[in-house]
């Protein structure tokens, strides 16, 4: 009720200020108005739009999709979830405090990170993994800060690291990379109901690795990150619609 308002009000005033102003003058007050105030109106725009908001899940919008969202489309009572890059686990913490009878899967590459993981999800019966999620079983190296072994920002692509968070220097981890499809079957999971994937530019390659389970409409609801990560890894949001295409 409360919002419903709100965008009433907003259409009211958005409408008397184009009547009485114009909207060529309106137009030129704000940029005048955001030049006095150093006021960045691309990146004002782009948080309004859901885009550079990820201080924590309320700002990200995660914790209306856990609580409104999931809970609006999963009718199953004993729910499966997948937090594929689960970093230290708080995902999937708050996905078990919503649905308490789920049964978690939390998949943390980085062996560090990883203490953290199973410190956060002690006694909550979630099921953690020292595993990558990609498109075939191999090991491969991931990246992070040299200065931070326990830092939250891990990358398969070196490049993530240095162009995008800046690193000054990087520790190099071995890590184990396996599939959704074989796990999934190693596991005799017949349907995953809420998939979450937040890789750091790798989310296309762990979904080709579902490809199986997803080709057979045995994937509920897929959340997957899609932001400046992708320049690097060089995939376009179009290859996700490809791979989703049913």
């Amino acid at each position: 009720m409360e919002s419903k308002m709100r965008n009433l009000i907003e259409r009211a005033i958005s409408s008397f200020l184009f009547r009485v102003v114009g909207q060529k003058r309106l137009e030129s007050a704000i940029l005048l108005i955001s030049r006095l105030g150093y006021i960045d109106l691309l990146t004002l725009a782009y948080k309004n739009m859901g885009i550079l908001k990820y201080e924590n899940s309320l700002v990200s919008g995660e914790h209306f999709v856990i609580t409104k969202v999931l809970k609006k489309y999963i009718k199953n009572e004993k729910p499966i979830f997948f937090d594929v890059g689960a970093n230290i686990g708080d995902y999937a913490k708050e996905l078990q405090q919503e649905f308490p009878n789920a049964t978690i899967y939390a998949f943390e590459p980085n062996a560090n990170t990883f203490e953290k993981t199973q410190n956060n999800l002690a006694n909550l019966g979630i099921y953690c993994f020292n595993l990558g999620m990609g498109n075939q079983d191999e090991k491969k190296k991931i990246y992070s800060y040299g200065s931070d072994k326990y830092s939250q920002h891990a990358s398969l692509y070196k490049d993530v690291m240095l162009d995008l968070h800046k690193a000054q220097t990087l520790v190099e981890i071995e890590i184990e990379v396996t599939t959704i499809d074989s796990f999934c079957e190693d596991k005799s999971i017949e349907f995953i109901d809420f998939l979450k994937i937040d890789t750091e530019g790798n989310e296309l390659e762990v979904l080709k690795g579902a490809i199986k389970l997803i080709s057979e409409n045995r994937v509920g609801i897929i959340q997957f990150e899609f932001n400046e990560m992708n320049i690097v890894s060089r995939v376009f949001l179009r290859d996700f619609y490809k791979i989703l295409d049913n």
